[in-house]
């Protein structure tokens, strides 16, 4: 028993050393990897960072924040560093002590100090950075200012040529642009970063406008110097040629144009020389366009005058032949007016016509005396003259329709007497047909529609046999007339069948003559035909004896149509 209280105590004994030395190596391990982490904190070299720093070329904030991060290291972090070295030995030692059992918490608050050295570092490293990234802008800012100074005074020195008497003003401006650098870098070295800064705002903008310049003002005076001088030389002393060639322009005072397009022209290189640009550029638009349209009103005269002198020749044939047509077409109409009724105004229009022509051809003569004179403005001679061609063609396609029209009245006529013959032939035609009917009488509505026929083609002879015909009238009475004898030939068709249909039905209903119906039936059909009734005769008896003898009436009907040769 006592034995075996030994043995456990001797385990417990083993297993609390077993853990105490556990506990020892977990702490060691900490304090190792703190004393591993510190050392790598001092690979930052954050001093050597701040010496470096320290000789920046640094000013005004820049170097109040350098002198900030330098006295946070010395001050708080350098010596947190110093201490966090003195503890990690002491508390190495203290593991092999009866201290082990406490030194965890030692441990955490020396974690703490090493997070807190660890984040101030990081932020110092931060802070450094940011002041060497601004020196390095700055510096690079300004050697961009230095270099594109040199570059401006590297164009105006080799491209002198190319900005003509405005170089002058340029270097000017340039000098003064560098003046406000130096005041620029003379503030900033003095740690003014306020008012440099309004400098540098105000200068940044100035270069950009400066450059501007430099592009724009070769492109503006090209043209000034090499283009516009020789186009309106060349305007002076073809506009002089083409006066002494007797050319005239729609333009008066061409040549004291060109006289202020030169004044001009010089008024805007002195603008140029004034750097006036926006000026210049509505100026070198100006000229251009003027110039332009110079050419064109002078190059309208050359274009226009061989088509001018071509189209006087077509005009002049071209006017006699229109104004010969006109009088024959009067003589014309003159004539016929002796035996026809012109309505439509036919003389009139030829008298109109007459005017247009003498309007056209005075046009013609006038232009033709200022050719004569070498007074003509041949673009304006042009436009007239193809204006009275188009005016001609127009007037001699009303006169050949008009032409047409007169030319119709005696072929009109003609074919009138010729259908007047055929409508007298045929009213007679059909009044010997319905004579040999031998009918006992005839319907008033027929004979009034007869002899309205008749009276319509007395009308149409009393129409042609006027001193003076009028066709107009003659056409519509053929109208009316070859309307009237169709309804007449339809209405005498309808009284020859109805009447010989009649005949044929009385006949076959003496067949049944025993049947009362068809007697009573004949009997009053025969009452009706001798009034002349005839269309009601013929359905009287038509209607019965189809009653009584169902197709009777197509079969009598049939055979009457093929007789009379209309089945």
């Amino acid at each position: 028993m006592v034995f075996q209280i030994l043995i456990g105590i001797l385990v417990i004994i083993v297993v609390a050393l077993v853990a105490l030395y556990v506990f020892q190596r977990q702490a060691v391990t900490k304090i190792n990897d703190l004393m591993v982490s510190e050392k790598k904190l001092a690979d930052l070299k954050i001093d050597q960072q701040i010496k470096k720093a320290n000789t920046l070329t640094l000013v005004g904030d820049s170097k109040k924040q350098l002198e900030a991060i330098n006295s946070r290291f010395t001050k708080q972090v350098k010596p947190a560093i110093e201490e966090f070295n003195k503890k990690t030995p002491l508390l190495m030692a203290e593991t092999r002590t009866s201290k082990l059992l406490t030194i965890n918490g030692e441990i955490r608050e020396l974690q703490a100090d090493l997070a807190t050295i660890t984040a101030n570092l990081q932020r110092l490293q931060k802070e450094l950075q940011h002041l060497q990234q601004q020196e390095h802008s700055h510096k690079q800012a300004l050697d961009q200012i230095k270099q594109r100074y040199r570059s401006f005074h590297q164009q105006l020195n080799e491209k002198s040529f190319e900005y003509g008497g405005s170089e002058k003003k340029l270097n000017a401006e340039l000098d003064d642009l560098e003046e406000q650098f130096a005041k620029f870098t003379d503030l900033t070295n003095r740690g003014d970063l306020e008012a440099s800064q309004e400098i540098l705002t105000t200068l940044q903008s100035k270069n950009e406008q400066f450059a501007e310049k430099l592009k724009k003002i070769p492109k503006l005076y090209k043209p000034l110097a090499t283009e516009f001088p020789g186009q309106l030389e060349e305007l002076k002393q073809g506009h002089e040629t083409l006066v002494k060639q007797d050319y005239h322009f729609t333009e008066k005072d061409i040549a004291k144009q060109i006289d202020q397009l030169k004044a001009k022209l010089d008024q805007t290189i002195e603008q140029l020389n004034d750097l006036q640009l926006d000026i210049v550029e509505q100026s070198n638009k100006d000229l251009s366009e003027q110039i332009d349209h110079l050419y064109a009103v002078m190059q309208k005269e050359l274009d226009a005058k061989d088509e001018a002198l071509h189209l006087m020749d077509v005009m002049k044939d071209f006017t006699r032949h229109a104004q010969r047509q006109n009088d024959e077409l009067s003589v014309e109409l003159d004539r016929l007016s002796l035996n026809y009724t012109l309505t439509n105004n036919e003389q009139e229009t030829v008298r109109e016509l007459n005017e247009q022509i003498r309007a056209i051809f005075k046009q013609y003569r006038d232009d033709a005396e200022a050719i004569a004179k070498k007074q003509a403005i041949f673009s304006q001679v042009l436009d007239r003259e193809k204006s009275n061609q188009t005016n001609l063609t127009e007037i001699e396609k009303s006169q050949e329709k008009l032409n047409d029209e007169v030319a119709k009245l005696q072929t009109d006529e003609q074919r009138a007497r010729q259908m007047l013959q055929k409508y007298s032939v045929q009213i007679r035609t059909i009044h010997r047909q319905v004579e040999q009917l031998n009918l006992p009488g005839l319907p008033k509505d027929y004979m009034d529609y007869f002899f309205g026929v008749s009276d319509e083609i007395k009308k149409l002879a009393d129409e042609l046999n006027e001193y003076k015909i009028n066709m107009d009238e003659v056409t519509k009475q053929l109208i009316i007339v070859e309307s009237d004898l169709d309804n007449l030939n339809d209405k005498t068709d309808i009284l020859r069948d109805s009447a010989e249909l009649t005949e044929r039905f009385l006949q076959y209903a003496n067949r049944f003559s025993d049947n009362d119906k068809i007697t009573v039936a004949a009997k009053k059909s025969q009452e009706l035909f001798d009034r002349y009734e005839y269309t009601a005769s013929l359905e009287s008896i038509a209607t019965v004896l189809e009653e009584v003898e169902p197709g009777s009436y197509k079969r009598i009907e049939d055979s009457y149509y093929r007789e009379v040769g209309r089945d």
